[in-house]
């Protein structure tokens, strides 16, 4: 008897040792399928909206949670950077917007280059949005271009910085009609808009949600988008195919990034459960409301976009002497 009780004193250790060894296996486990997406901007913004409501549809597919964190600094190169630098299994990856992959490297020095990331798969776009002020002596895209260009150095326009996205895409479209303006560069889109409420400058040039309520409210005329086709939220701003400069197209995207190294089997899982979030209704909802397009985008022909316009970018940053 004495044997029997002896033994069941030792074995209920040991049992609760291996259970214990279980579970903190298991919460192990559980950690290592958590996915860490680092958008590199401050909370709040479009770019951290946007990755934050897809996500949360995405992790339903992806099979365990998404974790946002926001890396913001220096034009999003930092939390690049330190995506590009972690280990390529799959489960650290970057939410960006063009300025840390195809704009800042052209007037900056950064800390990787194209060849050290994967782009994964393209969420979202939305064109830049050109407007002005109700008096301004222009119905429609191509009197604005008109007006612009009749008048060398007359006019102004905001953007979100000196050689950043919207400048860029500004300037591509001016310089292919010779077109010179004055850019007054701003901290983002929305300190742009309070410039141009201001009177501080002739031309808004930025993202659609800042204006949109000021649009509405008559206080703003928005004549031109910087993408080829027409957008829902301004349906009478001429498009770039309206003024016969469709090549010049310029998007704001949301593309997901991983390691270079990271395996294709995880890529595709990736794939997979983004391009399922894109066709959910709270996703195509949020996407109706700020006047973005779902516009999935993977493989050769989103290394090829971004390419293309990596390209570009350089030859108008080389012509304005932004490097």
């Amino acid at each position: 008897m004495n044997h029997l009780f002896t033994q069941i004193l030792v074995r209920i250790p040991i049992a609760m040792v291996s259970l214990c060894l279980s579970l903190f296996l298991q919460g192990q486990a559980q950690a290592q399928t958590v996915t860490k997406l680092i958008v590199p901007t401050s909370p709040g913004g479009g770019t951290d909206a946007l990755f934050r409501v897809v996500s949360k549809d995405a992790q339903k597919f992806l099979g365990g949670p998404i974790s946002i964190q926001n890396t913001p600094g220096a034009g999003g190169t930092i939390g690049l950077a330190q995506v590009v630098n972690s280990t390529p299994d799959g489960y650290t990856l970057a939410g960006v917007w063009p300025s840390p992959v195809t704009v800042v490297p052209q007037t900056s020095k950064v800390p990787y280059t194209p060849n050290d990331y994967i782009p994964v798969i393209q969420l979202s776009t939305a064109p830049y949005v050109f407007c002005v002020h109700p008096d301004f002596p222009a119905s429609d895209g191509k009197t604005f271009i008109e007006e612009v260009r009749k008048n060398p150095k007359k006019y102004t326009y905001g953007t979100d910085g000196l050689g950043g996205p919207a400048q860029l895409a500004t300037e591509r479209i001016f310089r292919a009609q010779n077109i010179q303006a004055i850019d007054v560069p701003y901290k983002g889109a929305g300190e742009t808009i309070i410039g141009f409420l201001s009177n501080q400058i002739d031309i808004y040039v930025g993202s659609i949600p800042p204006v949109l309520q000021h649009a509405n409210a008559g206080k703003a005329k928005c004549l031109l988008v910087s993408s080829v086709n027409r957008n829902a939220q301004f349906p009478n701003a001429s498009s770039l195919k309206d003024i016969g400069l469709a090549k010049e197209e310029t998007l704001l995207w949301r593309i997901i990034l991983a390691p270079k190294g990271t395996k294709p089997e995880r890529i595709g899982q990736i794939v997979k459960a983004y391009s399922q979030a894109m066709k959910e209704p709270d996703t195509l909802r949020y996407l109706d409301e700020v006047g973005e397009s779902s516009a999935v985008l993977t493989g050769k022909e989103l290394q090829d976009k971004l390419n293309q316009e990596y390209a570009a970018f350089s030859v108008i940053a080389k012509s304005l002497n932004l490097r």
